[in-house]
């Protein structure tokens, strides 16, 4: 038997194998190198989430008035007026539904108020515990910055959940895949983010540092108006002429706090980082979060909220205007440096809120737990808005603590989901999951559970709730496209995906996406970055004529031997 070796090879020969290889590999590591471009359609993608917008509002004739940039974004975009927000339609959910391409089975995140039954409140403490990410988890939840760097840094590690052997668990570790800011900064590319908590470091992904610039002004900090600026204790300068409230108990307290972080955004469309200090450039990804109109939204008081006819509150309307006006100037300062054209703007929201119409019909907190308590099952965590989750003691009487549930005949219960139906309703197995609930309460549309006042409130599942509002928009989309309507069914969750492949970023490597299939946004134009193309460079055809050429040398060599 003849050994085909190298030192056989007639010069000619591996003068071909090895120009060959080397132009084989130069066609490679083009394309490796420019998988982040050569689809790329976009060099950036800014996020914008307006809590509480519905599809219907952006439709409604009485709030048109009060949406004309919101009604230019459309001109310059796509609207889909059927997308759907995750359910629950919790923000936590519902923001990673955009972030990570996943639905709550996936993140394993429901809620932002949520219990693990493998977690610790403490080192030493019993299994299982509850799972909260809001301001409680702050330094000082007191102050705009959360007592810290207004991100990560103001979250204090003794109040966190804890593994099994004492770690603590920020939430970033709580998230089970990737976010697509982890995808653009592990392709070297800036992200930024800007949200209502230090809590939202979430976003950041397991990894921790998916964020380069993250900005996270503590929603509910004690504040008050100087100057027209707003202070909290520490930074007003006199604070004792001051009375010092919580910042969602006053609409216009609310659009003092969204300032902070359009001028945030401004900022990093300026190309510095969000606190102005430093000149990083412009994201890639970047976003932030819009409060005051769900703030207007619950509002108990005839300022607050859309009445039954459909008219509009005093407060509703404010919220909208200022809302809409600070789009328009995001929107202008992103023209005035150049970057509308480059830009795909997206206008969604976490979740609707319901009811979007009249008043809600208030349920007492202990309405089902008491019944539950009662016939001997213990409730170890409940969360309630206009839905109710509820995680047991013993997870063998969840069938029974649906049945008794069923059986109250209250009109506030639309459906009970445990066991198999809560699987077939698309969650987690909550025997084998440590996250999923025992059991859920759907709620009809117009009831909230809580001990407080207010109008409305988000977290379920109807229509008010998860019907939410969404635009992609920029100046370089095709002039077909501008102006278009999508009607068919979409999710947030398409979001993530489109973001990637507008920057030309694989999908592929979105963990969640990949697991639930999610697919891109219809009629943008944007191409599929997992596409592979054609050799068409005058390099890659070279290659492959070396290749056929060595293949020919060495069938001729064989049939001389």
């Amino acid at each position: 038997m003849t050994r085909f070796s190298n030192s056989h090879l007639p010069t000619v020969f591996k003068a071909v194998i090895f120009s060959t290889v080397i132009l084989s590999g130069q066609t490679f590591l083009q394309f490796n190198n420019s998988a982040a471009t050569a689809a790329s359609l976009y060099q950036h993608v800014l996020l914008l989430s307006v809590d509480g917008l519905h599809d219907a509002d952006i439709d409604d004739p009485l709030l048109q008035p009060y949406l004309s940039n919101i009604k230019n974004l459309q001109a310059n975009g796509v609207t889909y007026t059927n997308a759907f927000t995750s359910t629950p339609s919790d923000s936590f959910p519902g923001e990673l539904n955009y972030l990570t391409g996943a639905s709550p089975k996936t993140t394993g995140v429901y809620y932002d108020n949520s219990y693990s039954r493998s977690l610790l409140s403490q080192i030493g403490s019993p299994t299982g515990t509850g799972v909260l990410f809001d301001e409680s988890i702050d330094k000082n939840p007191n102050l705009i910055s959360g007592g810290g760097d207004f991100g990560k840094g103001s979250i204090d590690s003794s109040k966190l959940p804890v593994d099994s052997t004492g770690k603590p668990i920020y939430p970033h570790n709580y998230l089970n895949v990737n976010t697509i800011f982890e995808v653009a900064h592990d392709a070297g590319l800036h992200t930024a983010f800007i949200d209502k908590h230090p809590a939202y470091d979430l976003a950041n992904g397991p990894s921790g540092k998916g964020i380069d610039d993250f900005y996270a002004p503590e929603i509910n900090a004690k504040v008050a108006l100087e100057n027209g600026k707003l202070v909290d204790q520490s930074t007003a300068q006199n604070p004792s002429n001051l009375t010092f409230k919580t910042t969602t108990k006053s609409t216009s307290l609310t659009e003092a706090y969204d300032d902070l972080k359009v001028n945030a955004l401004l900022n990093q469309i300026a190309g510095k980082n969000s606190q102005g200090t430093t000149t990083p450039g412009n994201p890639a990804i970047f976003g932030m979060n819009f409060q005051a109109l769900s703030v207007a939204q619950k509002d108990a008081t005839s300022n607050g909220g859309i009445a039954a006819d459909g008219t509009p509150s005093p407060g509703l309307i404010d919220a909208l205007k200022h809302t809409d006006a600070s789009i328009g100037n995001i929107v202008n300062a992103l023209k005035q440096q150049n970057l509308f054209d480059s830009t795909l703007v997206v206008l969604t929201a976490k979740h609707g809120q319901s009811p979007r119409e009249g008043t809600a019909t208030l349920i007492s907190e202990n309405t089902f737990t008491d019944v539950l308590e009662k016939a001997g099952i213990t409730v170890n965590h409940a969360t309630q808005d206009d839905v109710g989750l509820f995680w047991l003691a013993d997870q063998s009487q969840a069938d029974t603590a649906a049945t008794l549930l069923k059986n109250l005949k209250n009109p506030a219960i639309n459906e009970v989901l445990s066991g198999d139906a809560l699987q077939q309703a698309g969650f987690g197995n909550p025997l084998s999951d440590d996250r999923t609930p025992d059991f859920i309460i759907k709620l009809n549309p117009g009831y909230v559970i809580s001990d407080g006042t207010k109008r409305a409130e988000h977290g379920g599942f109807s229509d008010d709730d998860t019907h939410v509002g969404l635009i992609a928009a920029s100046g370089i989309l095709a002039s077909g496209l501008k102006g278009t309507i999508q009607t068919q069914t979409v999710k947030t969750t398409q979001v993530a995906v489109t973001a990637l492949d507008a920057l030309g970023l694989n999908p592929d490597l979105l963990q969640g996406a990949v697991k639930e299939g999610t697919k891109k946004l219809p009629g943008l134009g944007i191409s599929d970055a997992r596409a592979v193309p054609e050799p068409n460079t005058s390099l890659g055809l070279l290659s492959f004529m070396g290749l056929m050429l060595t293949v020919s040398l060495w069938r001729q060599r064989k049939q001389l031997r």
